[in-house]
């Protein structure tokens, strides 16, 4: 049998509302710090990843055209890459709020720069380091000799700070 009479009626109380709304708030408000962090790791990676990327294809640039070919640091949020054969240039901008904090390889005219011959193997080896807002730090090694280019969270052994 159904009683017709007690119908409940099930709602939320403005109080109610109104608590779980700043408690979501507040939820955003501590995760917001962590996703800006994030943000900084994921661009300072891009940066290393795109400069590891942009020497392998200089030196690979270098065997095919039988001729050296350059990366020269230029400033602190960019390098130029010269076509050795061509002399073509063009600039590579760091992501925003990464930067180019040491770069050991040699320098010429108060430039670094990072010359492979065209067998594909580098005038030397050497390390570009970046950091981002956050203070954290990726090295980007190439090898003496051999030429291979990687990337390390920790420097490289007998490392030497150049101001």
């Amino acid at each position: 049998m159904i009683n017709k009479k007690s119908t409940n009626i099930y709602a939320f109380t403005l109080i109610e509302l109104l608590c779980v709304v700043s408690l979501l708030a507040l939820i955003c408000a501590i995760a917001a710090p962590a996703f800006r962090d994030l943000s900084h790791r994921r661009n300072l990676n891009i940066a290393a990843r795109t400069m590891a990327t942009e020497m392998r294809k200089v030196q690979q640039r270098a065997i095919m055209a039988g001729c050296g070919q350059i990366i020269e640091f230029v400033s602190s949020n960019r390098y130029r890459v010269t076509d050795g054969k061509t002399e073509e240039r063009y600039n590579v901008f760091l992501p925003e709020g990464i930067t180019i904090r040491n770069v050991n390889f040699p320098r010429f005219e108060n430039v670094h720069y990072l010359r492979f011959n065209y067998n594909g193997s580098p005038s030397s080896g050497g390390t570009v380091t970046f950091e981002n807002s956050g203070g954290d730090l990726l090295y980007v090694i190439v090898a003496p000799v051999t030429g291979r280019v990687r990337i390390s969270e920790d420097p490289p052994e007998h490392w030497e700070f150049e101001p």
